[in-house]
């Protein structure tokens, strides 16, 4: 019985169907990450605007010369660097050190601080925003702290939660998940004074420990803990301990909830001057 050869039509059909199921992750300036296409989704900074994004607005896709490239670089448009990548995931943070260096961005603190052990330092991490996450138990005990890059440590969580979503084969993304919760840092920072330079915040929080698995506990160990953010110099996350000034998650939640109805009410007064102003054009 004689069968038709593969058609190329039929391989790009396969092709398609095999990329749909996958994504290139970036780095996003207010939602710390965002999912683009694998195969034809780019990564985008913009120098003088501080943007991160998935190329929202296609500059990248639209230039002919990155079209059907691997490619990382910068273009100059009106006095500004325009940044585009897709060699890699998250690879729009590697143009925080592109001059002019740290135009956004800085250089975070990386490491683990468990209690009776030696501080774990890794490499220091270029991001947008420096996090801190302290825990304890709630009645009081030693902290265990980590510090690092927060939109990197967000494309990785995804990155690794979507993997186990498919194949269950990472349960990395548990390890951050606590965080992944949270508002993003661009959310917290919003609106908060600048000292010296730097804009931080830390939110105070309380929550369950979770059981190792397959231990079983008549009741599970109440937790403290304090996720904080900032950004604008060089190992702003260095410090930030129980003693710092912050606020409630319920707070931070009240006032998100606060700035999206100024926000909405804003816009539908804006709507109600335009329709109204329609109306006297066409009236008279």
């Amino acid at each position: 019985m004689h069968h038709p050869p593969f058609g190329r039509a039929s391989l790009f059909l396969l092709l398609f169907l095999i990329s749909i199921g996958y994504a290139r992750y970036c780095v996003h300036n207010e939602k710390s990450w965002c999912e683009g296409h694998n195969i034809w989704g780019w990564c985008f900074h913009n120098k003088s605007s501080g943007v991160f994004n998935c190329d929202d607005d296609s500059f990248c896709i639209s230039q002919d010369q990155l079209k059907n490239k691997k490619s990382s670089g910068c273009f100059l448009r009106d006095n500004s660097s325009v940044c585009c990548c897709n060699d890699a995931d998250g690879c729009n943070l590697g143009f925080i050190s592109v001059p002019p260096k740290y135009a956004h961005g800085q250089q975070c603190v990386n490491s683990m601080e468990i209690p009776n052990e030696d501080i774990r330092l890794f490499k220091p991490c270029d991001d947008p925003y420096c996090y801190s996450v302290l825990t304890a138990e709630e009645d009081g005990g030693p902290t265990t702290v980590t510090r690092g890059c927060h939109s990197r440590k967000m494309v990785m969580h995804h990155m690794s939660k979507n993997e186990d979503d498919k194949f269950q084969n990472n349960t990395k993304w548990k390890e951050t998940k606590q965080i992944a919760d949270m508002p993003s840092c661009s959310e917290i920072l919003k609106d908060q004074p600048k000292m010296n330079g730097t804009t931080s915040l830390c939110i105070d929080f309380t929550f369950d420990q979770e059981p190792e698995d397959g231990e079983e506990v008549e009741e599970p160990i109440r937790m403290k803990g304090r996720f904080c953010c900032c950004e604008g110099t060089n190992k702003c996350n260095e410090q930030a301990m129980w003693a710092d000034e912050g606020i409630s998650l319920a707070e931070l939640l009240e006032e998100i909830e606060n700035r999206k109805s100024a926000t909405s009410g804003a816009s539908e007064i804006s709507s109600l001057v335009s329709a109204i102003f329609t109306f006297l054009v066409f009236t008279f």
